[in-house]
């Protein structure tokens, strides 16, 4: 297997549709913050001891990142499961918010915790990156809905920890 391809060198890459593009390219950034994201779920995961829900977290992140390298092209059933993971994630925002105060939240009661936060706040860079590139390209309107609510539901996830 060959890791390294040596095309990088100069300062760009590849999307998926082949495309070069510079490395600071908004759709290799947000992929970078979304690839970052999925490793922490990873340790959220690690550290809970569970493989769900973030097991289907990393592989949804998995769907956005190749739409955004897509240039947003994407295939209607990927966004119907976005969609459906968002009705999902907020019929536990609204269950955990039934029983919980929000409130903020200091992180590190737990290392478990503290990561949980991490992925949180990740989520809300993932979001914010979008957003600016999303005013330069279109991209479908689940994605930005997708990554507004995942760092809802990874707030809900702490309190329902609490």
């Amino acid at each position: 297997m060959i890791i390294t391809t040596k095309t990088g060198d100069h300062g760009s890459t590849s999307l998926y549709t082949g495309e070069r593009v510079e490395k600071d390219d908004l759709r290799i950034e947000l992929n970078g913050e979304m690839d970052e994201l999925n490793a922490l779920l990873g340790l959220c995961k690690a550290q809970s001891g569970q493989q769900e829900p973030f097991e289907s977290l990393q592989r949804q992140l998995t769907d956005v990142m190749t739409i955004v390298a897509s240039n947003g092209k994407a295939e209607e059933d990927t966004l119907q499961a976005l969609q459906q993971s968002v009705d999902k994630m907020e019929a536990h925002i609204a269950e955990v918010g039934r029983h919980r105060h929000f409130t903020f939240l200091l992180p590190g009661r737990s290392v478990a915790d503290a990561t949980l936060h991490l992925a949180r706040a990740k989520a809300r860079t993932c979001e914010r990156r979008f957003v600016t590139l999303n005013r330069q390209m279109s991209f479908p309107e689940e994605i930005r809905i997708y990554l507004n609510r995942l760092s809802d539901y990874l707030f809900s996830l702490i309190l329902d920890k609490v």
